[in-house]
């Protein structure tokens, strides 16, 4: 499955972002498509309201380029922080951020879902949304999964906690642990077998049975 990472730091127009992200959605050839946490309005405080507004137009322009993509990011909604999966020309999965960082908990309403598995085409997908990374908890949630995806706006100052534990997931669950951060830089597709392929990559499923049968975990 051809897989990109779209990743960039937002201004503060929302349609400038939102067509950026719309052409560059546009000119990809992947199947798989991660976008960075909040990409098109960034995480803005001061209007919130207006940011909340803005996401009946997000989802309007990105449903019709989902015919033949799985794209995912994540918008703010109804003041929760909302991953969602467009996938033939739909919404088929979303989840609301249930583990806030410090200063969000101050505008953003807790989720209800926590990290779980759900499938697409067979596949086994799971999100974690920037801050829950840090949780091992739900690591153990999604035992079993074949790819995770992880929309993120990490700090730079942490990038290398960033790097470190998305390479530590990869690894503990045998499975592709796909980061887009347009705030860190750390973005990445990282294997099974911890290796990192960058930003555009093709994921082989069948290397996940490779690594399992190679290296049993259980």
């Amino acid at each position: 499955m051809k897989t990109e990472i779209i990743d960039f730091t937002p201004t503060n127009d929302y349609n400038h972002n939102l067509n950026l992200l719309v052409n560059k959605i546009k000119n990809s050839t992947a199947k798989l498509i991660l976008a960075s946490e909040v990409i098109v309005t960034d995480f803005d405080y001061k209007n919130f309201a207006k940011a909340n507004e803005f996401a009946k137009v997000i989802k309007e322009a990105i449903i019709p380029l989902s015919q033949n993509k799985i794209i995912c990011f994540t918008l703010i909604e109804e003041n929760k922080n909302v991953a969602f999966i467009f996938y033939q020309n739909k919404i088929v999965y979303k989840r609301e951020k249930i583990k806030l960082f410090v200063y969000e908990k101050k505008y953003f309403k807790v989720g209800e879902i926590e990290p779980e598995i759900f499938e697409i085409e067979g596949i086994k997908f799971a999100i974690l949304i920037c801050f829950e990374l840090r949780f091992i908890e739900y690591w153990q949630k999604i035992k079993g999964v074949d790819i995770v995806l992880i929309p993120a706006m990490w700090g730079i100052q942490r990038k290398v906690h960033l790097k470190t534990l998305a390479n530590a997931l990869a690894l503990s669950l045998q499975a592709f642990v796909v980061v887009s951060d347009g705030l860190a830089h750390a973005s990445n597709i990282i294997t099974p077998w911890g290796e990192e392929l960058g930003k555009f990559a093709n994921i082989d499923l069948n290397y996940i049975k490779k690594i399992r049968k190679r290296l049993p975990l259980e």
